[in-house]
């Protein structure tokens, strides 16, 4: 086996293991103890975080930032890599914080001249618009790491006021410009979504026995699939510019009803803690839309009514 073939195949093995010792790699790579330990220190020179521990039971580990041996790409791979990442170039929070630029700053650093130039025309021609908010996520890493292990948080969220939750997030997923977390949350024992810019604190919670599992599904499932305890019915009138307006709502899309003339209606079971939601969203669309129910969403629009009219009162 040539020596570069050798040093791909060790970076996979040393990937594979929590420890090893030189001996154990040496038989398996079929080299002298010797070309083993120099092999080591050529990955340890190319960047592989190799640990060394001296005395009984000693050896090599890999520190948690492991390294992927080298892969081929075609032209084509690479153009649909960076094109997957113009995606997030408007996001001013991400899971994995610098490390997309880092990974793609190294990257691009091996491309053929020709293939730069035709990456960077692609980045001048084509964007992936999300508006951009100025609002922070800071624990959005944090989030989608317990999502990941299944670990019970807990959080200091802001809503109407600061209060502490225990949950247990199931995914993390962004819509329009924003970071949600899907959850169970222990507090409320019910099914939520969080707004991530609006957790304070994250920190593991101290009891993990009450631990749910939370099975395979994947979490696209779970975007905006109404509560268990959908116990009230939205029901709408739209004018056409009404009916267009709610198409761009994903939620309200799925039961939009699009008449012959371009008018819609809405009729939907929804949970209790959407109200807040549906009364600020139906009073933007003004005359656009007549909310038939539930009485919860009439009343507050009603109430909001009333205090624009004090408001702008001359």
């Amino acid at each position: 086996m040539h020596k570069a073939q050798r040093l791909v195949q060790l970076i996979m093995l040393v990937n594979e293991r929590m420890r090893f010792t030189v001996q154990e790699l040496a038989d398996e790579c079929g080299v002298s103890r010797r070309t083993m330990i120099r092999d080591l220190m050529e990955l340890g020179e190319l960047g592989v975080p190799l640990y060394s521990e001296v005395g009984a039971g000693g050896g090599y580990r890999v520190l948690r930032e492991k390294v992927l041996p080298p892969i081929s790409f075609t032209e084509q791979e690479a153009m649909a890599l960076f094109f997957a990442a113009q995606s997030l170039r408007n996001y001013r929070s991400l899971p994995f914080g610098n490390e997309v630029e880092g990974a793609l700053h190294k990257f691009f650093h091996y491309l053929s001249s020709d293939l730069k130039a035709k990456i960077i025309r692609m980045q001048q021609r084509l964007v992936f618009w999300v508006p951009p908010h100025e609002l922070e996520a800071p624990h959005l890493g944090e989030l989608f790491e317990a999502a990941l292990e299944q670990r019970v948080v807990t959080l200091l969220y802001e809503s109407s006021s600061l209060r502490e939750r225990n949950i247990q997030p199931l995914g993390i997923y962004t819509m329009n410009g924003l970071w949600y977390c899907q959850a169970y949350c222990f507090s409320t024992g019910e099914y939520r979504v969080f707004r991530v810019d609006r957790v304070q604190s994250c920190q593991p919670a101290k009891d993990q026995s009450v631990r749910l599992d939370a099975g395979g599904e994947p979490i696209d499932k779970w975007i905006m699939r109404p509560a268990e305890n959908a116990d009230l019915v939205l029901e709408v009138e739209l004018t056409p510019e009404g009916a267009r307006r709610c198409r761009t709502d994903v939620w309200l899309a799925k039961t939009l009803r699009v008449h012959d003339d371009g008018s819609g209606s809405i009729r939907t079971p929804m949970p209790d803690s959407y109200v807040p939601w549906a009364v600020h969203f139906f009073l933007g669309l003004g005359v656009e839309a007549n909310v038939k129910g539930p009485k919860q969403v009439r009343e507050g629009i009603h109430g909001k009514l009333r205090e624009m009219l004090v408001q702008y009162e001359e």
